[in-house]
C-alpha cells in the first residue's frame, strides 16, 4: 500500500478521499459480516446447548437415575420383600424424561444428521426400557410357587435392563461428545470474531494511517511550500515561481493557478513601471514646452523628448495656419542615424487639415502598427505618407483648441512595425494637448507683450502731449489773463456794466482752465518721476491753519460756515509741507463748493495709536453710493455734482489721493448723499525730536 502512496499522490484530493472511503467502505463490510456470520454460528452453538444438548443430557440422566429406582424396586419385589415400589408405577415417570429427551434432541437447533443420529439412539433407548418393563411386569406376575417358573422373565429382565444401561450410556456419550463439540465451536468462533475484530481494526488503522501519510505528502507539504513561496514573493523574490510538479491535483492546478497571477503581477508591475515612465514623460514635455522662449523652440522640445521617450525613428509636427491650411512649417526629431525629411508634397501637405479635423472629430488618433500591411496599404493616403517619410509604423495625433485644428504630431518607426501600447497613446495624446496649449499660450503672450508694447507707447505718446498742450496752453492763457486784467482796470477805455459781467465770466474760466492745466501738469509729473516729495516735520496745527485761512474767503462769499477745531500742539506729521497743503485745500475746496448756503465745513485732527487723521466734515449734498468706488478715477465726478451744474475738472481728489498714498498715508471717504461727506487723510506719525532746557 505504501509503494502506491507517490501515485496516489499525484492524484486529486477528492480522488484520494474517494479510494480511502472505497477501501473502508470494503472493509468495514467485509468485517461486519464475519462478526456477524460468527456471532451467529457462536449463537447456534449456545442455541443448541441451552436448547437440545444441556435439556437432552439431563433427561437421559433422569431416565437412568429412574430406571435405576424401578431396578431396585423389581429387584426388591423379585426377592419377596414387604412395601417395596411397585416398577410399574416408575414406567410413567420413565417415559416422561424420554419425551423430554425426545423434546430436546427433536430442536431444530441442531443439524438434521446429528438430530436423526440422536434420536435413533433415544429410539434404542426406549426399546429397552420398554423391554425392561415388560419384562420386569412378566417376572412379577409369575407366582412365586412356581418356584423357578419365572427365572427366565427374571433373566429376560437383567438383559432388557443391561441392554439399557448400555443404550442409556451410548445416548449419553453421544449427546456429551457434540455438546462438547458445540462448547469448543462456540468458544472457537469467539475467538475468531476476535481475531478477525482485532486484524480488522488494525488493518482499518493501517489504512488510515497511510492515508494520513499520502494526504501530508500530497497537500500538507506542498501547501507548507507554496505558503513559503508566498511569504518570500511578498518579502523579497517577487518573482518566485511555485513548483507544479508535486502534490496533488487541485494542489498543483493551485500553483499552476498561483504562477500565472504571479506572471500576471509581474507583467501588471511592467505596465505600471511603463505608465509611470510615460507620465514622467509628459511632465519633462510639459517643462520643457513652458520653458520655452517662443512657439518654434516649444514644439521642437515636444518633438526631440516625446520622440526619444517613446523609443521612435521620428517626430514631426506639422502646423497650421490661422485658417487651417498647412503652412508648410514643420519642426522634426530624429535618431542621429537618420537624415532630415524634405517638406511633404503639396498634395499630401494639403491633406493635413483635413486629416486634423478627421482625427478631432471622429477617434483622436491614428495609430497604424505597420503601414506595410495589407488593410493599410489599400489607403492611397498612407501609401503616399509611407512614400514620403519612409514610416513603417506611425501614430498620428490632432493639435487643436476649441473647435480650431493648429496642426499634426506624428511619432513614426522607420525600419520595423510596432504595436502601440495604450499608455504610449495616451501619453502622445498628452504631449499633443501640451503642444496644442503651448502655440495659443505662446501666441497670446507674443500678442499680450506686443498689445503691451503698443499701449505702453501710447501711454507714453499720451504724457508727452499732455505735458506738451499744458505747456503750449498756459502760455496764451498767460496773455489772455494780462489782457483781462488791463480791460477790467480800464486801462483800454471805460468798461460798461455789462462788459464787466462778461469779463467777470470770462475771469473765471480763465482760472477754471489755468486750474486744470495745473491739475493735469501735477499729474503728468506724478506719472513721470512719481511724487518727489521734501519731507519735514510739520505741525498739524499749521497745516489746518493754513487751509483755513486760504479757504475763508471762498467760504465766506458762499454762505458756508467754515469752523477748525483745536489740534494739540505736539501732533506733528512728516511730509511736504506744499503738497499737503494742495491736497487739504483740494479737500476743503470740494467741502465749501458742494455745501448749500448756510452748511458747515469742519476740519479737524486727531492721533490714532501710530496714524494722525485729519479730517474735512462737510454737510454739503452728500456722494452717491453707486458712485464712491470710482471718485478717485481722473475726470470722474459724481452723478448728483454733475446733475446740479457745480463746475470742476474731475482731477482734484486723483491728485489727493496720489499725494497722500505717496507719503505713505491712505484717503478714506465716507458719504451718505444729501447729509454731507467726511474726508479723511492718515498719515504716520512723526515724533518731534526732545530739547533740553
Amino acid at each position: 500500500m505504501t509503494a502506491g502512496l507517490p501515485a496516489l499522490s499525484k492524484r486529486s484530493v477528492g480522488s484520494q478521499i474517494r479510494v480511502l472511503i472505497g477501501i473502508l467502505i470494503v472493509l468495514v463490510p467485509v468485517g461486519v459480516g464475519i462478526s456477524i456470520a460468527t456471532i451467529h454460528s457462536q449463537g447456534a452453538a449456545v442455541r443448541a446447548l441451552t436448547l437440545a444438548y444441556g435439556p437432552a443430557v439431563e433427561a437421559n440422566n433422569a431416565v437412568l437415575l429412574s430406571m435405576t429406582r424401578a431396578e431396585a424396586a423389581w429387584q426388591q419385589a423379585s426377592e419377596g420383600g414387604a412395601g417395596t415400589v411397585d416398577p410399574a408405577t416408575l414406567e410413567a415417570g420413565v417415559q416422561a424424561q424420554l419425551d423430554r429427551a425426545e423434546a430436546a434432541l427433536s430442536s431444530d437447533e441442531l443439524g438434521a444428521d446429528d438430530r436423526a443420529r440422536l434420536l435413533e439412539y433415544l429410539r434404542q433407548e426406549q426399546a429397552t426400557v420398554d423391554a425392561w418393563f415388560g419384562a420386569a411386569a412378566a417376572s412379577l406376575g409369575t407366582p412365586a410357587a412356581s418356584g423357578g417358573a419365572g427365572e427366565p422373565y427374571r433373566a429376560s429382565a437383567r438383559l432388557a435392563y443391561n441392554r439399557f444401561l448400555a443404550s442409556n450410556s451410548a445416548l449419553g456419550d453421544r449427546v456429551r461428545e457434540q455438546r462438547d463439540a458445540a462448547r469448543a465451536a462456540s468458544r472457537e468462533a469467539s475467538g475468531s470474531t476476535s481475531v478477525v475484530l482485532v486484524g480488522l481494526g488494525a488493518l482499518i488503522v493501517i489504512v488510515l494511517v497511510a492515508a494520513g501519510f499520502g494526504m501530508d505528502r500530497s497537500v500538507g507539504r506542498p501547501l507548507a511550500r507554496l505558503r513559503e513561496v508566498v511569504r518570500r514573493q511578498a518579502e523579497e523574490d517577487v518573482m518566485l515561481m511555485a513548483n507544479q510538479e508535486e502534490g496533488a491535483l487541485e494542489v498543483r492546478m493551485l500553483a499552476r493557478d498561483f504562477n500565472d497571477l504571479t506572471r500576471a503581477n509581474a507583467r501588471l508591475v511592467d505596465q505600471q513601471a511603463a505608465v509611470l515612465e510615460m507620465q514622467e514623460l509628459v511632465l519633462d514635455v510639459g517643462r520643457g514646452a513652458r520653458s520655452a522662449g517662443d512657439v518654434d523652440e516649444a514644439l521642437q522640445r515636444v518633438c526631440a523628448r516625446l520622440g526619444a521617450g517613446l523609443g521612435a525613428d521620428r517626430a514631426l509636427l506639422y502646423t497650421l495656419s490661422e485658417d487651417g491650411h498647412a503652412t508648410g512649417e514643420r519642426l522634426q526629431w530624429h535618431t542621429d542615424d537618420l537624415p532630415d525629411l524634405p517638406p511633404l508634397p503639396r498634395s499630401l501637405a494639403q491633406q493635413v487639415g483635413v486629416l486634423n479635423e478627421e482625427l478631432r472629430r471622429d477617434i483622436g488618433f491614428l495609430g497604424v502598427g505597420d503601414l506595410l500591411a495589407h488593410e493599410a496599404f489599400d489607403d492611397e493616403r498612407a501609401r503616399a505618407f509611407h512614400r514620403a517619410t519612409g514610416a513603417r509604423s506611425l501614430l498620428m495625433l490632432p493639435l487643436g483648441t476649441g473647435g480650431r485644428g493648429l496642426g499634426i504630431l506624428c511619432v513614426m518607426m522607420v525600419n520595423a512595425p510596432r504595436r502601440w501600447h495604450r499608455h504610449e497613446i495616451q501619453a502622445a495624446q498628452q504631449c499633443a494637448a501640451i503642444a496644442a496649449q503651448s502655440i495659443v499660450a505662446l501666441r497670446l503672450s507674443q500678442m499680450q507683450d506686443e498689445q503691451v508694447r503698443r499701449l505702453t507707447e501710447l501711454d507714453r505718446q499720451k504724457t508727452d502731449f499732455m505735458a506738451t498742450v499744458s505747456h503750449e496752453l498756459r502760455t496764451p492763457l498767460t496773455s489772455i489773463s494780462g489782457y483781462l486784467e488791463l480791460l477790467v482796470d480800464g486801462d483800454f477805455g471805460d468798461v460798461s456794466k455789462s462788459q464787466h459781467v462778461a469779463l467777470d465770466i470770462i475771469g473765471r474760466n480763465t482760472s477754471r482752465l489755468r486750474g486744470l492745466i495745473e491739475d493735469l501738469l501735477v499729474l503728468n509729473k506724478i506719472e513721470i518721476s512719481g511724487l518727489q516729495a521734501m519731507a519735514e516735520e510739520v505741525a498739524v496745527r499749521d497745516l489746518l491753519r493754513t487751509v483755513t485761512e486760504t479757504m475763508e474767503p471762498v467760504a465766506a462769499s458762499g454762505g458756508v460756515h467754515l469752523l477748525c477745531t483745536d489740534v494739540p500742539d505736539d501732533l506733528v506729521v512728516k511730509v511736504d509741507r506744499g503738497q499737503v497743503e494742495r491736497a487739504l485745500i483740494n479737500l476743503g475746496s470740494n467741502a465749501v463748493k458742494f455745501t448749500r448756503k448756510g452748511g458747515d465745513v469742519v476740519l479737524s485732527a486727531e492721533r490714532s495709536g501710530d496714524s494722525t487723521i485729519i479730517s474735512v466734515q462737510d454737510t454739503g449734498i452728500g456722494i452717491p453710493a453707486a458712485d464712491l468706488a470710482r471718485l478717485s478715477e481722473r475726470f470722474f465726478r459724481a452723478g448728483n455734482a454733475t446733475a446740479a451744474a457745480i463746475p470742476g475738472t474731475g482731477l482734484g481728489l486723483a491728485i489727493v489721493r496720489a499725494i497722500v498714498e505717496g507719503h505713505g498715508g491712505e484717503l478714506v471717504i465716507a458719504s451718505v448723499e444729501g447729509e454731507g461727506t467726511t474726508m479723511q487723510v492718515v498719515l504716520p506719525v512723526a515724533q518731534p525730536a526732545m530739547v533740553s532746557v
